[in-house]
C-alpha cells in the first residue's frame, strides 16, 4: 500500500492543532473558573478579609448611604446652577476676596464635578470589594463540606 506524499505531515499538523486547541481551552477554563474568581486578591486579603461579617455589612450600608448622599449633593448643586445661583461669585469671594479671578466660572463648575466623580469612584470601588467579600463568605458558608 503506497502512501501519499505529505500525508504524515498533515496528520502531524492536525495533531499539533488539536493539542494547541486543548491547551488553550484548558487555559481559558482555568482563567474563568469559579475557584479563581472566588479567591481573594492580595488587596482583599490585607483589607476586607480581616473584617468581621457584621463590620463588612455595616461598612457596605454606610458606603451605600454615602453614595446616595454624594449624588444628592451633586444634584442639588446642578439644580442651583440651573436655577441661577451665582457660583462664580462664591468662588471669587472664597479664593480672592471678591476680586476677579481668571476662570472662576470653570473653577466653580469643574471643581465640584471632579470632587463628585472622585468620591463616587472611591465609594464604588470600596463597595465592590465589600460586596465581593460578602459573596465569597456566603459561597464558603453554603458549600457542601465546609
Amino acid at each position: 500500500m503506497a502512501r501519499e506524499p505529505g500525508h504524515g505531515a498533515e496528520r502531524e499538523w492536525r495533531s499539533r492543532a488539536g493539542q494547541l486547541r486543548v491547551r488553550i481551552g484548558a487555559a481559558l477554563a482555568a482563567r474563568v473558573s469559579p475557584e479563581r474568581t472566588r479567591r481573594a486578591t492580595l488587596f482583599e486579603r490585607l483589607t476586607v478579609r480581616r473584617l468581621s461579617w457584621d463590620l463588612v455589612v455595616r461598612c457596605n450600608r454606610f458606603l451605600e448611604l454615602a453614595g446616595k448622599l454624594a449624588t444628592g449633593v451633586w444634584i442639588g448643586f446642578l439644580v442651583s446652577v440651573v436655577l441661577g445661583f451665582d457660583w462664580k461669585q462664591v468662588v471669587r469671594d472664597a479664593l480672592n476676596s471678591g476680586r476677579p479671578v481668571e476662570g472662576a466660572f470653570v473653577l466653580a463648575l469643574l471643581l465640584p464635578t471632579l470632587i463628585f466623580l472622585a468620591a463616587r469612584s472611591l465609594i464604588g470601588f470600596a463597595r465592590w470589594r465589600l460586596q465581593r467579600e460578602l459573596w465569597r463568605r456566603d459561597v464558603e458558608r453554603l458549600e457542601p463540606g465546609a
